[in-house]
């Protein structure tokens, strides 16, 4: 994987939908692992729409689902801290957001 954005601000779609967006038109493989409060940037449909069409991996921590979003059908995998690991082993580049 080219890039792994880490969300833990639930605030983080106005900058990672841009980002998201220029690895589809630069055909860069990306992906994303959500914690925290970056799990509630979520809500916002299109940026969910983005990542669930488009990234190569996308994992919401699992515990932080159900703490904010309990309830709500998850767009993505769940996954937990774990699967953070593997996907930073796995990126050439983290941007934490």
């Amino acid at each position: 994987m080219d890039l792994l954005l880490v969300i833990s601000s639930s605030d983080a779609a106005r900058l990672a939908a841009p980002l998201g967006e220029a690895c589809v038109r630069a055909d860069v493989d990306w992906g994303c692992f959500f914690t925290g409060d970056g799990v509630t940037s979520l809500r916002d449909e299109n940026f969910a729409d983005l990542v669930a069409a488009n990234c190569i991996e996308a994992v919401v921590c699992a515990e932080a689902w159900k703490d904010r979003m309990d309830g709500l059908e998850c767009p993505v995998d769940l996954g937990s801290q774990f699967h953070h690991s593997g996907l930073v082993a796995k990126a050439d580049k983290v941007v934490s957001l």
